[in-house]
């Protein structure tokens, strides 16, 4: 059985970002990027999220949480996902990627 960690892994898409390569490695639990992704924080009400890399010392990257999302579902659709990995491939970003306390709409 292919894994999930198979099926996203960046050497299956030639067109993947090093940032999006690296957003899979997060959400998966893989070292896919040197640095990879430490924590990431999301604003749902400013539509942002906010990325700190290993080693890094407070947040170095902020991104529009929308284009994260539909990246996130564009990478899911290319992999050719069953229905069950792809449930499990979004139930995983949403716990990876989730809102600050406080920051919802």
């Amino acid at each position: 059985m292919t894994s999930l960690a198979e099926k996203l892994h960046p050497d299956r898409f030639t067109e993947m970002s090093p940032f999006m390569a690296a957003i899979a490695g997060y959400v998966l639990g893989e070292s896919w990027t040197d640095p990879k992704i430490a924590e990431i924080a999301v604003s749902e009400q400013e539509d942002l999220v906010y990325i700190r890399k290993a080693g890094g010392i407070g947040f170095d990257g902020v991104h529009s949480l929308t284009d994260l999302r539909n990246n996130w579902n564009r990478l899911l659709d290319a992999a050719g996902l069953t229905a069950d990995e792809r449930h499990e491939a979004v139930k995983m970003f949403c716990s990876k990627v989730a809102p600050i306390p406080g920051t919802t709409l």
